[in-house]
């Protein structure tokens, strides 16, 4: 998985959980800005882990704050994914 892929991905499922669009997601995009609460986010971050086929890692969301940082656990979590994908 690249970093296109899991924004693709992270725009997708948001929208999925929130029932609209988000606007253009880029690496910057505060998760707060997201405009989901706490339950949505929640279910944005299981639809990716469903998409990919991994869970994500519980203590790498005390310090993800930004829609870059969540790209990072996605793309690292889904390394056979990414060997695939070369």
């Amino acid at each position: 998985m690249n970093l296109a892929e899991a924004l693709a991905l992270l725009q997708s499922a948001g929208a999925q959980v929130s029932h609209r669009e988000l606007g253009r997601l880029t690496t910057e995009t505060e998760l707060q800005a997201l405009g989901l609460d706490s339950v949505q986010l929640i279910e944005m971050i299981a639809v990716a882990e469903h998409a990919i086929g991994q869970r994500l890692p519980d203590e790498a969301f005390g310090r993800v704050r930004t829609v870059g940082e969540l790209c990072e656990v996605l793309m690292a979590a889904a390394p056979e994914r990414q060997a695939g994908a070369r």
